[in-house]
């Protein structure tokens, strides 16, 4: 049984990784900025698992000192934190970046790299002190070599975070925690369904066609990843669900090719 922090967990993918750690007997550590929200996921998955397994914190992951409640409280409710996932993060509309509002891109930035850094500084100084831990960092689009059209400013975040992931393997290598990155693939989320909805018809029906054959629900996608990560003992793991040879066995299966995923959706 490992305690487990998730940052951005009142929706999404942390929402789903930290019901099925639940389902495992893990206690779980939820945080995310919206209180209200927080509060209401909270109390449905302790009246599910049992108000001892659930614990939740307001948390804007920008924010050191939030950052650093978030682990004190944590540890002070399950003395020790195994492992940590540095899931907090935002995208900005999928516009070209002249088009886009720049109000719009130091937030993304900031959550995504700034947040992810402090994420892994706190929990990192607390693992070293405590003897053990894991710490994982969300890969997205971007992480790899791939790039679209609208999404430079996400795409560039999610870039950092390989980078700053294998530099910290590099810091880690002597110590006893242990790093790793979690790829969940294309995930439909409200956050996807909502930039579908925005695009204009022609280039919603080029990306639906992408994604009905790529993407998949939540709660696929996190059993997936909270199994992997419960029988991972080392560091350096690189969690993937979507691997390229998954993707290039849907992109040639009539299944993938004629499914249609994103009508259950409404889209």
């Amino acid at each position: 049984m490992k305690s487990v922090v998730i940052t951005g967990s009142t929706k999404g993918i942390g929402l789903g990784m930290a019901k099925d750690f639940l389902e495992k007997d893990c206690p779980v550590v939820l945080s995310g900025r919206n209180k209200q929200k927080l509060e209401q996921e909270v109390k449905k998955l302790g009246q599910k698992f049992g108000e001892d397994k659930v614990l939740g914190l307001p948390c804007d992951v920008t924010d050191i000192s939030q950052v650093q409640a978030l682990w004190d409280t944590a540890k002070q409710k399950f003395d020790t934190i195994d492992i940590w996932i540095n899931n907090a993060g935002r995208d900005t509309a999928m516009k070209l970046l002249w088009e886009l509002d720049p109000a719009e891109i130091a937030p993304t930035v900031s959550t995504n790299v700034t947040g992810l850094i402090f994420g892994t500084q706190v929990a990192l100084q607390g693992m070293l002190e405590q003897g053990s831990g894991q710490i994982y960092n969300m890969e997205g689009f971007g992480s790899g070599d791939m790039m679209r059209p609208g999404m430079t400013v996400y795409g560039t975040t999610k870039r950092a975070v390989r980078y700053f992931t294998d530099s910290m393997l590099e810091e880690t290598k002597d110590t006893p925690v242990q790093i790793g990155t979690l790829g969940p693939g294309m995930v439909v989320t409200d956050f996807m369904l909502d930039s579908l909805r925005q695009m204009p018809d022609e280039q919603r029906e080029q990306v639906k066609a992408i994604y009905n054959m790529l993407a998949d629900k939540v709660e696929t996608v996190t059993q997936f990843l909270v199994e992997e990560i419960l029988k991972n003992d080392q560091t350096g793991a690189k969690i993937d669900w979507l691997t390229d040879e998954k993707a290039m066995e849907r992109m040639n299966s009539d299944e993938y090719i004629n499914r249609d995923l994103l009508g259950e959706f409404g889209i």
